[in-house]
């Protein structure tokens, strides 16, 4: 739609089988009502076919399935009602995550591009009073130039972000506390 606003939720993979091993929705023809269609296949794996022929290389699921089943029709539930970051009049457009040992805990901390070509760094937490927490808004382009963010890649060997633009690939350390004076 033409309303800019993004958000970042967390989901558990149980969650996620749950959704996947229960009933499909289906219709009969494109006039007829979606209706909850049992899974024949509990558990599918996207497995290949291993028999030599026209069939080799291709998933196991039938055909006629794959035409008919494709929307699932329980939703995948998150772990909260509320999302992890959420931002009005901006698109986010890719989303890394790095886990970072703090002193009793673990945080995962994520990095979002956006469609101005910034990227946002902010806190993972269920802690609601840290939700939506920016640590920081990295501008990569001088003010008033927008290019998009094509992909985003962690190098933890090397803790290195890998930002992937239209003509070049710029590398930017995770920890940025150079970047930042104290005052003294």
């Amino acid at each position: 739609n033409s309303i800019a606003a993004s958000a970042v939720c967390a989901f558990n993979l149980s969650a996620i089988t749950q959704a996947f091993n229960g009933p499909f929705r289906s219709q009969e023809n494109p006039r007829s009502t979606w209706l909850p269609t049992a899974n024949p296949i509990h558990n599918f794996q996207c497995g290949t076919i291993n028999d030599k022929g026209p069939n080799e290389g291709l998933t196991e699921r039938s055909l006629q399935d794959a035409q008919r089943l494709y929307l699932m029709n329980d939703v995948v539930q998150p772990e909260s009602v509320d999302p992890l970051v959420m931002q009005d009049d901006v698109r986010f457009s890719n989303l890394v995550v790095d886990i970072v040992q703090g002193m009793d805990t673990l945080y995962h901390v994520m990095y979002i591009s956006t469609e101005y070509g910034t990227i946002l760094k902010a806190l993972a937490t269920p802690n609601k009073n840290l939700q939506g927490c920016y640590l920081e808004e990295m501008e990569l382009h001088p003010t008033g130039f927008r290019e998009p963010i094509l992909s985003l890649q962690i190098l933890h060997s090397d803790r290195s972000l890998f930002v992937g633009l239209k003509d070049k690939v710029l590398k930017i350390p995770l920890v940025r506390c150079s970047s930042y004076k104290t005052e003294t």
